[in-house]
C-alpha cells in the first residue's frame, strides 16, 4: 500500500465532524466570542507546550497529547475520515477501539510535527463566523512564526452542551485553502477502495507513518 495519499494531507491530521463538512450552509453574519476565546486559549497552549524545553520529550508529548485530545473531537473525526467504510466500526467494537486509538495517535503525531515547526510562534484570533448561531463556528486566526510571514489558519468548531470542540482545520497549502479533515477522508477512501475496505491494512500503514513522524520530531528536538 502506498503511503503517498496519507502523507500529502498529513497536516494537523484529522479534524472534522461527521458529515458536517460536505455542504456548507450560508454563513451567519455574527461573530462568536466564546468560540474565539476557546481557540485562542487552546491553540496558544499547544504552541507553548511544544516550545517548552524545560521538560523532557516524553513529558512534553504527554502534555501535548492530553491538550489536543481535549481541544479536538477525536472520536468524531476518527469516524468521519473513514466515510462509508466507517459502518464496519458499528458492528465490531474491538475494531472500533483499535481504529480510534490508532487514528488518534497518528493525528497527534501530525499535530506535534507540524506545530513543532512553529516553535516560538504566536497566534491571534482575527475573526469568526457563525454557520449555525451558537453551535457551529469558523474561527479565523493568524499564526506568526518567529521571523516568518504570518499564516492564516481557520478552525471549525461545534458545540455540544457547553463544550466546544474543533472538528476541522483549514490551511493554505501550495496556494490552496484546504480543509484537512475532508482531504484526509478523500485520501483514506482512496486507499480503502484499493484494498477492498480493509481497515486493519490501513491501520498498519498509519502506524508506520506515526512512527516516522515521531522519529522526525525526536531528531528535531535532540
Amino acid at each position: 500500500m502506498t503511503t503517498r495519499p496519507i502523507t500529502r494531507s498529513a497536516f494537523f491530521a484529522g479534524m472534522l465532524g461527521l458529515g458536517l463538512l460536505v455542504a456548507a450552509p450560508d454563513a451567519h453574519a455574527a461573530r462568536n466570542a466564546d468560540a474565539e476565546n476557546y481557540v485562542q486559549e487552546n491553540a496558544t497552549a499547544a504552541l507553548r507546550t511544544l516550545a517548552d524545553t524545560a521538560v523532557g520529550t516524553p513529558q512534553r508529548r504527554t502534555q501535548f497529547d492530553q491538550l489536543m485530545a481535549r481541544f479536538a473531537d477525536m472520536p468524531r473525526i476518527s469516524s468521519f475520515v473513514l466515510g462509508r467504510y466507517g459502518a464496519q466500526l458499528r458492528s465490531d467494537a474491538a475494531l472500533r477501539t483499535e481504529w480510534n486509538r490508532t487514528f488518534q495517535e497518528y493525528s497527534i503525531a501530525v499535530y506535534e510535527d507540524r506545530l513543532g515547526r512553529f516553535n516560538g510562534a504566536t497566534i491571534r484570533v482575527t475573526d469568526s463566523t457563525e454557520r449555525v448561531a451558537g453551535r457551529d463556528v469558523i474561527v479565523t486566526t493568524e499564526m506568526q512564526p518567529r521571523g516568518g510571514r504570518p499564516q492564516t489558519v481557520q478552525w471549525r468548531l461545534l458545540r455540544s452542551g457547553n463544550v466546544w470542540k474543533v472538528v476541522d482545520v483549514s490551511l493554505l497549502i501550495e496556494g490552496n485553502q484546504i480543509w484537512l479533515a475532508q482531504q484526509q477522508q478523500r485520501d483514506f477512501l482512496a486507499q480503502l477502495d484499493r484494498n477492498n475496505g480493509d481497515i486493519r491494512a490501513l491501520m498498519t500503514d498509519i502506524r508506520q507513518l506515526t512512527a516516522s513522524l515521531r522519529q522526525r520530531v525526536l531528531a528535531r528536538n535532540s
